[in-house]
């Protein structure tokens, strides 16, 4: 997952935020529909409801070219770790086993043939490697020997912020949503016959300013979120339902707060902290449901030109039993989550494992993180946090 335009926004809103806000619109919550209370009554130190926990030193063979430090990224976790690099001046694409030692780097960026001019996120299926590359297409390779394969087109669209894969050639996408207006943003792209369908799902003014539509995988489908939604989705052959209410209580966002202006919105919503909402962010793991949420309580140390201080907690929900656990996070809104059998993966560049010491973020698991920083290749290499959720 990716970089998205809330980024910009959080940490340049200050004198640059030029948004206006109207009415927030029923999202259409189907009857019967789970409602669950997202306060701030539970929330829990990492460390309590954390069953397994693993640190993975990404390592790098010595004496290489091999630079795993860019700040812009992305994961894939499948029988091997795939991380991206997404800098302006490295692009590469690197494999390790679960242990995290490195097993092959490819870069082909250019202009050229079999070549990517970028790399917004990367898919992997079985033996096949898709690499997003943000403008529009997506870029087609094998695996391990990065051959090129061809280039699959995303309809007219010039940036699709997010792919998933649907089925022999169906990919479910989000597009860019531009302007105030509601917008059926996820839609079902056949690569074969290029027929376009748009779920029945419409953003909220201004969501795409916060984040773009974003995929979850589950055993039963897919599960679809977007910035500042009450609304959970799920989407399965064809047909989408509500899959949860969020309900944030008395620090809910009101619809006449929806019609201030700008700046002002901002002010009072973000930057006050009274208020909680949805940030968008969405990860599915064995029946367990996370996401990202602003605002449950207020930041001590808040500080608007870092987003590490500001109040971003990680929300797990069993939907089935109605179960949440609740903690604050330990990244921001710029790093997503992964997830694989049970088990949810987050990257830690080396500020965050600095912080996470510096707070005692895992507790009784601190000596774990302390022993895999001492088997990284250079320190300012990611770990991989790898974890599950105990209810």
């Amino acid at each position: 997952m990716k970089s998205y335009n809330c980024f910009a926004i959080l940490i340049a809103f200050v004198g640059i935020v030029l948004i206006q806000c109207q009415s927030k619109i029923d999202e259409g919550v189907s009857i019967g529909t789970p409602s669950l209370l997202i306060d701030n009554k539970e929330i829990l130190p990492f460390e309590e409801f954390v069953s397994s926990i693993e640190f993975i030193p990404l390592i790098a063979p010595k004496d290489t070219l091999i630079n795993l430090s860019c700040s812009v990224y992305d994961l894939v976790i499948k029988d091997k770790i795939y991380y991206t690099s997404r800098c302006s001046k490295d692009f590469s694409i690197h494999s390790f086993d679960l242990s995290g030692n490195h097993l092959r780097s490819w870069n082909k960026k250019g202009s050229g043939p079999g070549e990517y001019p970028a790399i917004h996120d990367i898919i992997v299926e079985n033996s096949t490697l898709f690499i997003n590359t943000g403008r529009g297409n997506l870029l087609k390779y094998s695996l391990p020997a990065f051959e090129y394969l061809g280039e699959i087109k995303l309809a007219d669209n010039n940036f699709v912020p997010t792919v998933s894969k649907n089925g022999e050639d169906s990919w479910l996408i989000s597009i860019e949503k531009i302007g105030n207006g509601q917008e059926k943003i996820f839609q079902i792209l056949n690569t074969k016959t290029n027929e376009v369908k748009a779920l029945p799902i419409l953003s909220l003014p201004y969501s795409g300013e916060l984040n773009p539509g974003l995929i979850a995988d589950s055993e039963m489908g897919k599960i679809l979120n977007f910035g500042l939604s009450d609304t959970i989705y799920h989407f399965q052959e064809d047909t989408v339902t509500s899959y949860l209410s969020l309900n944030f209580g008395s620090k809910g966002i009101a619809a006449e707060d929806y019609e201030l202006e700008g700046h002002t919105f901002m002010e009072k919503i973000l930057l006050s902290q009274n208020y909680a909402f949805n940030s968008g962010l969405i990860d599915y793991s064995d029946g367990v449901l996370k996401l990202m949420i602003y605002g449950l309580e207020k930041s001590n140390n808040f500080d608007q030109g870092d987003l590490s201080t500001f109040p971003f907690y990680d929300v797990f929900i069993q939907r089935d039993t109605g179960k949440k656990k609740i903690t604050k996070s330990l990244t921001d809104v710029r790093n997503s989550s992964y997830s694989k059998e049970g088990y949810f993966y987050q990257v830690m560049q080396y500020e965050d494992w600095q912080r996470a010491i510096d707070i005692s973020y895992f507790g009784k698991h601190e000596e774990q993180l302390l022993q895999c920083i001492e088997n990284l290749t250079d320190e300012e290499d990611p770990i991989i946090l790898k974890y599950k959720v105990t209810f």
